[in-house]
This record gives C-alpha cells, sequence and structure tokens, in this order.
C-alpha cells in the first residue's frame, strides 16, 4: 500500500471536492467510504481512474498510511472508525481546515440550528447590492474548496454557512464575524448532549474577531467568555422597535412571516460591515428564498406548502405557524422520516394551537403519532405520496396544507432537495393544474 498525504473518508459531495483541491495541489489521495455505492464513485473513477478507491468498509490501510485524514462531517465522533483513527493517533481534520490554511479574505461564518441558508442567501444579497463582490460557500452555494479552486479574483466578502458537524471536526476555525442565528435541540443523535451541541456553536464564536448574536442568548456569551467581541445584538422582533437598529418594520412586514427573523439578522449584520441602507431595502424588497423553504406550490385546490427543507422540530414549527398566522387558520400538517433524538413532549402545546390533522409518513411516524395524540386528528401512512392522497381527499378547496417534514429524509429520499422535488411531483400528479 502506497503512502498518501491525505486520505478522504466518506464519499460525498465534501469528499469529491477535496479529491478535485488535493489533485489541484499535487496531493496524493486515497478514498475510503462504507457504503457499497456512495453517491460520487462512478464520477469519481471516471475523472479520476488513478486514485485508490475502496468502498463497502472503511480501508484501514489505507488509513494507517496517510499522513492527515479529512472526513465527511455527517460521521459521528462516536463511531467506531473514529475511536479506531483516535486510538493510532491519526490526526482527523475537516475540509474547512484546509481551505482556511490557504483562505485569506473576508469571511463571514453563519452557524444556528435554523435559518442559516435564508440568512446566508438574504446577506449575499444585501453586500450584493452594494456593488461588492461576495460569495456563498459550505452548506449552501459551493464547497469551500471549490472556491479556492475556481475564484481567479477574490470576492471581497465570503459567506460560509456552516453546521454543527462541521464545527466539531474543524480544528482551526476562525471568521472575521462569526454569527449564531439561534440553538434549538438539533442533532442529538449525533452530539453526546445539548451541552456539546452548543458548544460546538459557540466554538465559532470564540474564534471570531466579531461576534453577532441574539441578545436572548447573551448568556452563552458569558458562559463562553467571548462577550467583549460581541458588535452586533439581534433583537426579537418583538423589541425590533427598542433595539437601536435603523429599520422599519414595515419593511419587515412586507415579508413572507417565515422571513422575519432572517431578515432582522442580515440587517444587523449588515450594520456591521457597512452596507448603505437603500441597499439593504432594495435587497428586502426583491429577496427570493431559497426553494422548498417554505415554498408556496401552485394548485387549484387549497394552498400547499412546500418546506421540505424542515428537518427538525423548531424548523417545523416555525413554518406551520407561520402559514397558520397568514392564513388565519389551522393546517393539515404533513410530516415525517427520521427523527433525531429530539424531545417531542413539547409537541402539544404548539401543534393543538395550529394544526387541525396531521398526516405522518416515514421511518419514525409513531414518535410524531404519540407526540401529537389528543391534539388533533392523526393519520399515519407509508410514504410521502399517500400523504399527499390522503390529505387532499379529506380537505376543503379552503384548507391549508403544511409539508414540513421535521426530520430527516434519507429513509426515503436522497437528501431534503430530493424530498422537496418529489413532493412538487406528486401534488402535481395528484392535484393537475
Amino acid at each position: 500500500m502506497p503512502q498518501f498525504d491525505v486520505a478522504i473518508l466518506g464519499l460525498g459531495i465534501t469528499g469529491f471536492s477535496t479529491v478535485e483541491y488535493c489533485r489541484q495541489e499535487g496531493l496524493t489521495v486515497g478514498v475510503t467510504d462504507d457504503r457499497e455505492q456512495p453517491p460520487l464513485l462512478t464520477r469519481l473513477r471516471s475523472e479520476y481512474p488513478d486514485i485508490p478507491v475502496t468502498t463497502g468498509a472503511f480501508d484501514q490501510v489505507m488509513l494507517l498510511n496517510s499522513k492527515r485524514i479529512i472526513i465527511s462531517p455527517g460521521i459521528s465522533p462516536n463511531s467506531t472508525i473514529v475511536n479506531w483513527l483516535r486510538d493510532k493517533q491519526k490526526e482527523i481534520i475537516s475540509d474547512i481546515d484546509l481551505f482556511l490554511e490557504q483562505f485569506s479574505g473576508k469571511l463571514i461564518a453563519v452557524t444556528g440550528s435554523n435559518g442559516k441558508s435564508t440568512t446566508v442567501k438574504m446577506l449575499h444579497d444585501f453586500i450584493a447590492k452594494s456593488g461588492q463582490s461576495v460569495c456563498m460557500i459550505g452548506n449552501i452555494g459551493q464547497a469551500a474548496l471549490t472556491y479556492l479552486m475556481r475564484k481567479a479574483t477574490p470576492c471581497d466578502w465570503v459567506i460560509l454557512e456552516i453546521s454543527s458537524f462541521q464545527l466539531h471536526w474543524t480544528k482551526n476555525i476562525r471568521a472575521d464575524i462569526g454569527v449564531l442565528l439561534n440553538i434549538y435541540p438539533n442533532h442529538l443523535d449525533w452530539h453526546e448532549s445539548i451541552d456539546a451541541y452548543q458548544a460546538c456553536k459557540c466554538r465559532l464564536l470564540q474564534h471570531s474577531e466579531s461576534v453577532v448574536m441574539p441578545q436572548a442568548l447573551s448568556n452563552l456569551a458569558d458562559q463562553y467568555q467571548f462577550k467583549n467581541k460581541v458588535t452586533g445584538w439581534i433583537p426579537s422582533y418583538s423589541c425590533l422597535n427598542e433595539s437601536a437598529l435603523d429599520i422599519d418594520n414595515r419593511i419587515i412586514d412586507a415579508l413572507p412571516y417565515a422571513l422575519h427573523k432572517s431578515a432582522i439578522a442580515t440587517w444587523v449584520i449588515a450594520q456591521i460591515i457597512g452596507i448603505d441602507k437603500p441597499s439593504c431595502v432594495r435587497a428586502l424588497e426583491e429577496f427570493q428564498p431559497w426553494p422548498f423553504r417554505c415554498q408556496k406550490e401552485k394548485t387549484h385546490y387549497g394552498s400547499w406548502y412546500n418546506d421540505a427543507k424542515s428537518s427538525n422540530l423548531a424548523a417545523a414549527r416555525y413554518a406551520i405557524e407561520s402559514v397558520s398566522r397568514k392564513h388565519g387558520a389551522k393546517v393539515i400538517w404533513i410530516a415525517g422520516g427520521v427523527t433525531k433524538n429530539e424531545d417531542f413532549s413539547q409537541v402539544k402545546r404548539w401543534a393543538s394551537k395550529f394544526i387541525s390533522q396531521a398526516v405522518i409518513y416515514g421511518q419514525d411516524q409513531q414518535q410524531f403519532v404519540q407526540a401529537l395524540h389528543g391534539t388533533c386528528a392523526i393519520s399515519p401512512v407509508e410514504t410521502l405520496k399517500d400523504a399527499i392522497t390522503l390529505a387532499y381527499s379529506a380537505m376543503k378547496k379552503q384548507d391549508v396544507v403544511v409539508f414540513s417534514p421535521a426530520a430527516a429524509s434519507f429513509d426515503q429520499f436522497e437528501n431534503f432537495q430530493h424530498r422537496g422535488q418529489c413532493f412538487s411531483e406528486e401534488l402535481l400528479a395528484v392535484i393537475p393544474g
């Protein structure tokens, strides 16, 4: 077995971009994945036929013969292979570490349990409207290493969306501005505890030159000792009039309710980096959210919302409450998938206010059924198509349906994009036009 500069653990989008970057840098690379057919295997073998790749089980010999291990962010820190690598005292880092070793521009890193993608895109639009160049990387936009490979002229600003998984594996995180949007119990099937999850988020803020975060979470700034770095506090919408933000509430009110929190957070960040108010206003007026984030579908019967990006209870609650308040009525909720060891005990408190019927599909449907018992009508089904068909058969023309899964997608779909696209296609098949 040859010696490698880098072994890549996991062949997804991150792994493939790491292969491309390492080859461009003249590094020797090996790839290993415990799946028989990882998503980008065919492309890797086609474009890089000389790169050794093993699948079906992690190649321990390859890993032992590598100087550095670049890990896929989704691999659990308590997995067998990670424990084995630690025993062998192998260095495990992330693609973000490689990126930060070379990147020297201005970096805004955004994390939080919900709203990251919307806030990153909104901030991108604010900066672009001001005439500066800007790029989105990380979980959205392009992979961080792809930016290094493809950007001949550096952008004025780079915005990195970074998850708790990536923060866990990144050893040398840093940013000019670190942004925390919120913290809700999330990914507790991956992190050891809510405290560990919270600590991952706060590592970013501890290693940022400047910090933006919610006023409501100021206790974390004290606990993790970075309060002196906070240059912008994000107020809640109810406190907007009392805050120091130079923003007219009518600008926020003109947006869909689901975008209000992101708009307030983005406005705070824009003030700190010096974006002029007219550019911010124009960006908000023209803002187009990402697909599958509370996206209204075009149908001739009822109002249907596609919130396929929702992967936890907090995201689903926000979407459901937003749509319910907009229409002034309770909604039919379609949910299901693979839950993340979340606490379902509080679901009844908000479900009873906003949900008339729940149609639940997927692997962990029983968890939803138990949590919702006694709050609304509950209809367990097998698939998303079954859920759409049942909701359509039970609803009246004026009713509202919100597809907000509150769970991961991989029991029946490749990812949330695939889930959202399937919802749109199945809905069109059930309700033509």
